[in-house]
């Protein structure tokens, strides 16, 4: 069985981010300045950002992928690898 723990660390940086993608202003600085918030935070800032938009959205094709699982049909895994991949890039209504 494979479990996914997420980490008080986790949680925190989490949060914050989510807290600076909901404030237009914060959300602008982070887009044109990643490298420093993300250092704030404590993360890698060897990353790109990609902010998706009404007309554009990001698929993320996760960086390792467990074989075993594929070819056994693991529907679970495959549920996490689409959670994964489509992160928040799926709206009910678009965003203006």
């Amino acid at each position: 069985m494979h479990t996914v723990s997420t980490t008080d660390r986790d949680l925190t940086v989490g949060s914050k981010l989510g807290e600076i993608i909901q404030n237009p202003a914060e959300r602008t600085n982070f887009l044109e300045n990643p490298e420093t918030t993300l250092a704030e935070l404590g993360l890698a800032t060897d990353v790109k950002i990609y902010a998706d938009t009404a007309d554009k959205v990001h698929l993320i094709i996760p960086a390792e992928v467990d074989e075993a699982r594929v070819a056994a049909g693991d529907e679970t895994y495959f549920e996490e690898l689409g959670r994964l991949a489509l992160a928040g890039c799926h709206y009910e209504e678009m965003p203006d």
